[in-house]
């Protein structure tokens, strides 16, 4: 798998997500941050890629987003719905990974810690980031 099959694969995968709405394959400070554009939203990008001689590396950062409705006369918010449904998103994208549903090559994959936000990014957006550790063979040969 190529680091292009790589990236269609996780686009693929999370706008087939019931959860998500738009798929952006770019680091999060030009997501929109304006709410102007549709939510809930999955924003991801290669952090580094590391050539291992028969494998290769990919560290992907993951951002899931939605907007947080605040209820002012209960002073009560969504960001559990939020958390809830941006958990089932990654859960959904890490396990179809291990499980090998994704790929006709092997690829191992490590265990994720998701981390929760609200308010991190401005005012009015929560969710959970990763950052996912994906390792594929290297096809490529010498002659």
């Amino acid at each position: 798998m190529t680091y292009l099959e790589l990236v269609n694969v996780i686009q693929e995968t999370l706008i087939a997500s019931p959860f998500i709405e738009r798929v952006e394959n770019d680091d999060v400070p030009s997501v929109d941050l304006d709410k102007t554009t549709i939510y809930p939203m999955a924003a991801f990008y290669l952090e580094n890629t590391i050539l291992q001689g028969r494998t290769i590396q990919y560290n992907v950062n993951l951002l899931i987003a939605d907007i947080l409705d605040v209820d002012k006369k209960k002073g009560q918010d969504n960001r559990d719905f939020i958390w809830n449904q941006s958990i089932q998103v990654l859960n959904n994208l890490f396990e179809k990974f291990r499980r090998g549903e994704l790929s006709q090559t092997p690829i191992e994959i490590e265990a994720a810690t998701l981390t929760p936000f609200k308010d991190r990014l401005d005012k009015g957006l929560a969710g959970m980031e990763t950052s996912l550790t994906i390792t594929l063979k290297n096809d490529m040969t010498l002659c």
